[in-house]
Order: structure tokens, then sequence, then C-alpha cells
């Protein structure tokens, strides 16, 4: 999936694409411009940033680093964080 990124217009990148397509092994989606709601990884920074950073002061960036990853480590913990995270974009996309 395809976000608007712009290494994905990279001349490599794009070599790879069409090779892989080519072999029928590689599927490319572009999600259309500012679309957020369709890329579950925003979801899961929207829910770090919640659970790790919003409204936090770091007096460095090793601290703020240390908060991320220990936000990581929580989903690890427990995928539940993850699935509740896949089950609404599911929802709000019809296929449940």
């Amino acid at each position: 999936i395809e976000d608007g990124a712009p290494y994905h217009g990279r001349k490599d990148v794009k070599a790879l694409k069409k090779e892989t397509e080519d072999r029928k092994r590689l599927f490319v989606y572009r999600l259309p411009s500012c679309s957020p709601d369709k890329n579950p990884i925003e979801k899961l920074w929207k829910n770090t940033k919640r659970d790790a950073t919003h409204l936090r002061y770091f007096p460095t960036s090793d601290d703020l680093r240390s908060a991320v990853i220990s936000a990581f480590k929580k989903y690890l913990g427990d995928a539940t964080k993850i699935i509740c995270v896949m089950k609404k974009l599911r929802t709000q996309a019809g296929i449940v």
C-alpha cells in the first residue's frame, strides 16, 4: 500500500514494483491523497501519541524515544490494542 511518500516514486522502487507485478507476486494499491483514515499505521501512531507522548515534556530525544518504545512494547505484549485498531478499520470499510 502506497501512501504518497516520495520514496514510492524512486527509480529503484519503481523497478522492483514492475518486476514483481510482472511475476504477479505483488499488487500495489495507492491510497488517495490525504487519507490517513485508510492507512492502519496512522491509527497506531495516533494511539502511540495518545499513550506515550501527548502533552508530555521530554528533556532529551532519548527520553522521547524510550517513551515510544515503551508504548510499542505494550502493543507487542497485548495484541488486543492492535486488533482493536484493525477491527475499527474493517468496520469503517464495511468488511465485517
